[in-house]
C-alpha cells in the first residue's frame, strides 16, 4: 500500500470516526427520535456496493470522482450495518450516510460515464430511502 493510498484510507477513516462520534453526542436525540428502519439496510448495501464499483471504475481518469465513491461505499457500508444491529448509533450515521450519498451523486453527475450515472442514481435513490426510513 502507497503512502497516497494508505492517506486517503486514514482520511476516510478519519471522516467515519468523526461522523461516529458526532452521532454519539446525539444519542440522546436519536433515542427520542427513534433508529433508521431495516429499508436503510439494503439500499445502503446496495448504494456501498454500486460505489465501489464507480470507485475502481474512474480510478485512473477521474481520481476525485474515486475519491467521492470510497468515501460514499465506507459510510454506506457502516450506515447498513449500524441499522441492522439497532444500533442507538445508527440514526446519526443515517443523516450523514445522506448526506454523504448525496454529495457523490452531484459529484457523480458531472460525468457521462455509465458507471457514473449509475452511481448517482443509486446515491439519489439511497439519500431518499436513508431520510424516508428514519423515524
Amino acid at each position: 500500500m502507497n503512502a497516497v493510498h494508505f492517506a486517503s484510507r486514514l482520511g476516510i477513516m478519519t471522516v467515519l470516526a468523526a461522523s461516529l462520534l458526532l452521532a454519539g453526542r446525539t444519542c440522546a436525540v436519536a433515542a427520542e427520535e427513534g433508529t433508521c428502519s431495516d429499508a436503510c439496510v439494503k439500499m445502503c448495501r446496495e448504494c456501498a456496493e454500486v460505489c465501489k464499483s464507480c470507485e475502481t471504475c474512474c480510478k485512473k481518469d477521474n481520481p476525485a470522482c474515486a475519491k467521492e465513491c470510497e468515501a460514499c461505499h465506507h459510510l454506506c457500508a457502516a450506515c447498513a450495518a449500524l441499522c441492522e444491529q439497532h444500533s442507538p448509533l445508527a440514526y446519526g450515521v443515517c443523516v450523514q450516510c445522506e448526506k454523504m450519498c448525496t454529495a457523490c451523486a452531484e459529484m457523480c453527475e458531472k460525468s457521462d460515464k455509465d458507471c457514473c450515472k449509475m452511481c448517482a442514481a443509486t446515491c439519489r435513490k439511497c439519500a431518499e430511502n436513508c431520510k424516508n426510513a428514519r423515524s
